[in-house]
C-alpha cells in the first residue's frame, strides 16, 4: 500500500472516532505520515540521579511516590494512562510530531517539615521543546493545574528495542531535567535558593504495549523506509523493523522528548 493511502486513513479513522481533536489536524493540511490515536501503558520511570537525590538530602526534603506511582531501588515509575501520537513529514506541519503522553493519578511528593510540594498527573508533550508538564499543590492546595516541571534532552536516546513475547517495545536514554520554573517554586517553597533549572534529575525509560498485545484499538499508520533518529543522539538501526513501528516507535519517540526525524535511503520512494 502506498504511503499516502496509508495516511489518508489514518486521518480517516482520526476524524470519524473524534481523537484527531488535540493533534491540530487541519482539514485542508498535508496527511500524517503516521499516527497512534490510542495510545496503552505500561510506564515512564526515572533513575533518579544521586546529584538530585543527594541535593534534596541536603535540604532534608523527602520525596515519595504518590497514587499508583512507585519508588523502588532509587527509580521512580509512573503508569501510562493515556495518550496519542501523529507525526507529519517534516517541514510540512510545525511542529511536525504532535499528542501527549499521559499518567493521570500518580506523582512525586516533596515533604520538608510541614510543608509537602506534590508534582502529580505528569503530561509528556513533545513540542519543540519537549516538556513533561504537571499539576502542582502545596499543603494541599492546588497551585497549578498544568506547569512545565521538567525538559526532557533526547539527545542521550539509546536504540528501540522490543519484546515480542511480552508485546512490549522500549526507549531509554532520555535525560530528565529540572526546569527553571519548578527549580524557582520549589525554592521558594522550602526556603532556600540551591535547587537550579537544568539539574538532572535522573534518566527516562518508556515501555509501551505493542497496538493489539492489550487488546487495544491503535492503528499505527507507516513510516518511511530508511533509519529513525531522535535528537542529537540516534536509533538508526539501517532498516526498520515493520513489527516495531506497528508496535508504537513513534509513540516511544515521542515519549523520549525527542523530536523524530524521519529519512528516507536514497532513491527509495514511498
Amino acid at each position: 500500500m502506498k504511503l499516502r493511502t496509508i495516511a489518508l486513513a489514518g486521518v480517516t479513522a482520526l476524524t470519524l472516532t473524534g481523537l484527531g481533536s488535540g493533534l491540530a489536524l487541519a482539514q485542508s493540511g498535508p496527511p500524517p505520515v503516521a499516527s497512534i490515536p490510542s495510545l496503552t501503558g505500561k510506564s515512564t520511570s526515572v533513575k533518579l540521579d544521586s546529584g538530585f537525590t543527594d541535593a534534596l538530602s541536603s535540604l532534608q526534603v523527602t520525596p515519595a511516590p504518590t497514587g499508583s506511582a512507585t519508588v523502588e531501588d532509587g527509580t521512580a515509575s509512573f503508569p501510562i494512562t493515556g495518550g496519542n501520537v501523529t507525526v507529519y513529514k517534516p517541514g510540512e506541519v510545525t511542529p511536525y510530531v504532535q499528542g501527549m503522553i499521559m499518567h493521570d493519578g500518580s506523582g512525586l511528593s516533596l515533604t520538608k517539615g510541614d510543608t509537602k510540594v506534590t508534582l502529580e498527573d505528569f503530561v509528556i508533550d513533545p513540542g519543540q521543546p519537549a516538556t513533561l508538564k504537571g499539576k502542582v499543590s502545596a499543603n494541599g492546595a492546588t497551585v497549578a493545574d498544568s506547569v512545565t516541571l521538567f525538559d526532557l534532552d533526547g539527545s542521550t536516546l539509546k536504540p528501540i528495542t522490543t519484546d515480542a513475547s511480552a508485546g512490549t517495545a522500549t526507549l531509554t536514554g532520555t535525560t530528565v531535567k529540572l526546569s527553571t520554573d519548578a527549580a524557582d517554586a520549589l525554592n521558594k517553597a522550602f526556603s532556600t535558593d540551591a535547587l537550579k533549572g537544568g539539574t538532572t534529575v535522573g534518566i527516562a525509560t518508556i515501555v509501551v504495549n505493542l497496538p493489539g498485545s492489550d487488546g487495544g484499538s491503535g492503528m499505527p499508520g507507516a513510516m518511511p523506509k530508511g533509519g529513525a533518529e531522535t535528537g542529537g543522539g540516534s536509533t538508526a538501526t539501517g532498516g526498520v523493523d515493520t513489527t516495531l513501528i506497528a508496535g508504537g516507535v513513534l509513540a516511544l519517540a515521542v515519549a523520549g522528548g525527542a523530536l523524530v526525524v524521519v529519512r528516507r535511503r536514497a532513491g527509495t520512494r514511498s
